[in-house]
Parts: structure tokens; C-alpha cells; sequence
């Protein structure tokens, strides 16, 4: 996790980036665990894994609600031709996460969160496929 906190630290001053950096490695996270819990169903893309993740109660409602959301910002990150993050694109999270973290200006922490969260959730099985390759 120092590692994703350095590579992430890289970016925290670009929204965009961050948006895409931070993303890249939670999807990268849902494959293997979509690759591990469902190893026999190809999968397309993110959004296909994170519902089958979901159908298949390997992540809940909530971690769903906000793996999507972040699937939605991420894509309006690569997608748009100029990105500013604001306050507003937090919106759908209302209610469903802290408020103190729904700002822009805390999206640094708020993306460090998701993925640590993500992370050690699921340490069994994401640790000794990265710990070994890149530690």
C-alpha cells in the first residue's frame, strides 16, 4: 500500500490523473478477484465484473455503489476533453458515505481510502498475488 500511496502521491495535484491513476488500481484489484472468485466466466470489463462481484455477494451494495461511481467518474475523467473535479460529482454518494470526504478538494484521501479498503478486505487473496511480484 506505501507503493499505491507513492504512485498515487505522483498525481494528487491533477485531478484527472488522480481520477484515472486512482481508478486503475481498484480495477485492477476487481480483476483479480473477479479472476480468483469466477475464474471460469470471461468477463469483458470492469462494469460487467464489478456486477457479477455484486451478484455473487464477493462485494456488497455499498462497496458496489461506490466502485460504480468511481467506474462513472473515471470514465468522465478519460472522456471529457476538459475535466474539473468538483464538489458536484459527488453527489450520488450523498448519504451513503461520510460527507467530510465528499469534496474535491479531500478526493486525494477519499481514493487512498477506497483502495486500502479494497485492499484489505480482500488481503488473502490480492496479497500473494502482488506482494510477490512487486515487493
Amino acid at each position: 500500500m506505501l507503493q499505491v500511496g507513492n504512485e498515487i502521491g505522483i498525481v494528487k495535484d491533477n485531478p484527472r490523473l488522480l481520477v484515472i491513476v486512482s481508478h486503475a488500481f481498484v480495477e485492477m484489484m476487481v480483476k483479480t478477484l473477479s479472476d480468483h472468485y469466477i475464474p471460469t466466466v470471461a468477463l469483458k470489463n470492469h462494469n460487467q465484473r464489478l456486477e457479477k462481484l455484486k451478484k455473487e455477494k464477493i462485494i456488497d451494495d455499498f462497496q458496489f455503489s461506490v466502485y460504480d461511481w468511481f467506474r462513472e467518474l473515471r470514465n468522465e475523467a478519460a472522456h471529457t476533453p476538459i475535466f474539473r473535479l468538483s464538489n458536484e460529482h459527488f453527489s450520488p454518494l450523498k448519504g451513503i458515505v461520510n460527507n467530510k470526504d465528499l469534496k474535491a478538494e479531500c478526493f486525494h484521501r477519499f481514493s487512498l481510502s477506497l483502495i486500502s479498503e479494497l485492499w484489505n478486505k480482500n488481503i488473502e487473496i490480492l496479497g500473494p498475488v502482488y506482494l510477490s511480484k512487486y515487493c
